[in-house]
């Protein structure tokens, strides 16, 4: 999922072509920095090269940033390869606090004296406080930006204020109480952001360089950073895709192992990928998992090292309700009816796993002990009869061609997806017969810019789309999943393609905010699911594994099926090459 103020659900992506390798080894022991260690690993990124670095807006919300960023600013929690949450020790010097007294939530947080920005400038409370008043807001009459995928967490502190020496304490008191309070200023998508690098002269000033972005070929703004690693703006080579990371030499934590991490970006054929780190032109690899590429990686033992990982990510459908034909949600339904999802999980990630399984829930994956199989029984299995009856009763005549058509509209639909990512091809050309039995035509197309920003017209955010497929890459906290599910206000469509709510869904997802038991916020998230397949706008198909492959020279790789990303420890990487 994207995630929201714990994190907007992230998107997983892929390019449209593979690209040629670079030259330069996967591991190599010239250092070329100082601050770190030494050697330099390649990861070959199978994900798009963004067009901005920006993780607040949609054109930033991507896998790839995701990874690039995952060491490059301060955040307060952690989310480790279990999916449990740690407060970061290098940020902070103690565990954050939690206190509710009558009803009002306070935490508090300590800074680490030595904690310290890339150029020098303390990192204190002043940070937080212009990080929550960039987020706090999507409305720009209350001097927020609409541009801001969520704003779920934020919205709801009423103050945060710095005190202490140095102005290290930070003292956090909300509204209303909000449960997944140790998302917030936390993950590579959602940090601690500088404000005496970033912070605007007013609201609209803030919203316009919000909106704007971090454009890749300008980098980072002032090269800033507040971990381990850094990017200068002359370590980004926007024409070979490729992007240099380097040790901050004002990093206050353990130094990193590596004096170099490169990301090359190598477009998502699984072919590249292996011949890449077979002939050691990269060291790690995190390409879309399928039958044959999984089989050729294992065959590189024990020179190359490589798990599975069923995390947090999972593949949908998304239907666009605007589109006239699926605004009908007797069409949605019949949709979903006409699907085998057994098939399409036999056909795609049960060919090298045999822990894959239909997900029926949005919220949860079937790993998550919260999960539950919320799916009605008409979409269990595949229902071409009902389907077909559904469809009848609502006006829908059989063609000669054998498609139902209403006045004058067949039920004809393009399935937009990402490029050269033969699973989810395979995917859609598995559903086509499959709709085609139930009177539905379905078509499949590779689009380039479905995860662009709103200036291009067939990406998610613009909604020229009938229907997408995608995965959400998302993070232990729930509530993030608000982004994508509420109502849509005006432009602001968060992360909420289908463009679909209710009233109902979103007084559960304000009481879900506010819940600190977790059983019972379990209990109103499966509710929220209910409510969820009863609108139909989206179709959870199967929780998406993930492969992570790596030289066996390369030490401490180990996968994060979170939002935090296979680079989640990259900082302490060490190759002997």
């Amino acid at each position: 999922m994207k995630f929201s103020k714990r994190g907007a659900a992230l998107v997983a992506t892929g390019v449209a072509g593979a690209m040629v390798l670079s030259a330069c080894g996967g591991g190599s022991s010239d250092s070329g920095s100082s601050g770190g260690g030494s050697g330099r690993v390649i990861v070959g990124e199978s994900a798009d090269f963004p067009e901005n670095l920006f993780p607040l807006i949609s054109a930033g919300n991507v896998t790839s940033v995701a990874n690039i960023e995952a060491q490059l600013f301060p955040s307060a929690f952690d989310v480790k390869p279990d999916f449990s949450v740690e407060y970061n020790q290098d940020l902070l010097t103690e565990e954050p606090t939690l206190d509710v007294t009558d009803g009002v939530q306070t935490n508090v947080y300590t800074i680490n004296p030595d904690a310290v920005w890339s150029d020098g400038e303390p990192i204190t409370a002043e940070d937080f406080i212009f990080s929550w008043q960039l987020q706090r807001s999507s409305d720009p009459a209350d001097g927020g930006c609409a541009a801001l995928l969520n704003t779920t967490g934020y919205s709801s502190i009423a103050s945060v204020e710095g005190s202490g020496d140095d102005d290290k304490t930070v003292t956090v008191t909300y509204t209303t109480p909000y449960a997944d309070w140790q998302g917030l200023w936390s993950g590579s998508s959602n940090p601690v952001f500088p404000s005496h690098v970033l912070k605007a002269a007013s609201p609209e000033a803030q919203c316009e360089a919000t909106t704007a972005g971090w454009p890749i070929a300008d980098g980072i703004p002032q090269d800033i950073s507040g971990g381990p690693w850094q990017i200068k703006k002359d370590n980004i080579d926007v024409g070979s895709q490729i992007v240099t990371l380097t040790p901050n030499e004002n990093w206050y934590g353990e130094p990193t192992g590596l004096a170099q991490l490169v990301i090359q970006n190598i477009g998502s054929d699984p072919t590249t990928a292996v011949q890449g780190i077979q002939n050691q032109e990269v060291g790690v690899i995190y390409p879309q998992p399928q039958l044959d590429l999984v089989g050729q990686v294992a065959d590189l033992a024990p020179e190359v090292d490589s798990s599975i990982s069923f995390g947090l990510s999972f593949e949908h459908l998304d239907f666009n309700t605007t589109d006239p034909l699926l605004a009908d949600p007797v069409v949605r339904q019949a949709f979903g009816m006409a699907l085998d999802r057994q098939e399409i999980v036999d056909q795609t990630v049960g060919q090298f796993s045999s822990d894959a399984q239909v997900l029926d829930n949005r919220i949860y994956v079937n790993n998550q002990p919260q999960y539950v199989d919320n799916a009605p029984d008409e979409y269990k299995t595949q229902n071409t009869a009902q389907a077909k009856s559904l469809l009848e009763g609502a006006g829908y005549v059989l063609g000669s061609d054998g498609i139902y058509a209403k006045d004058g509209q067949r039920l004809s639909f393009q399935i937009d997806t990402t490029a050269n990512n033969p699973l989810r091809e395979t995917t859609v050309n598995v559903m086509i017969p499959q709709l085609k039995e139930a009177g539905i035509e379905a078509t499949f197309n590779a689009n380039p810019d479905i995860f662009a920003g709103p200036e291009k017209p067939t990406s998610l955010i613009a909604g020229g789309f009938q229907i997408a497929l995608f995965a959400w890459v998302a993070s232990p906290f729930i509530t993030s999943n608000e982004s994508i599910y509420q109502q849509v206000t005006g432009d602001n469509v968060g992360q909420n393609y289908s463009r679909l709510g209710t009233p109902e869904i979103d007084a559960l997802f304000d009481e879900l905010v506010a819940q600190p038991d977790p059983d019972q916020a379990a209990d109103l998230a499966n509710q929220i699911d209910v409510l969820l397949w009863d609108q139909m706008a989206t179709i959870p198909l199967y929780q998406k594994p993930t492969f992570l492959a790596w030289n066996s020279s390369t030490e401490n790789v180990e996968d994060n099926a979170s939002q935090s990303g296979p680079l989640w420890n990259s900082s302490t990487w060490t190759t002997s090459q």
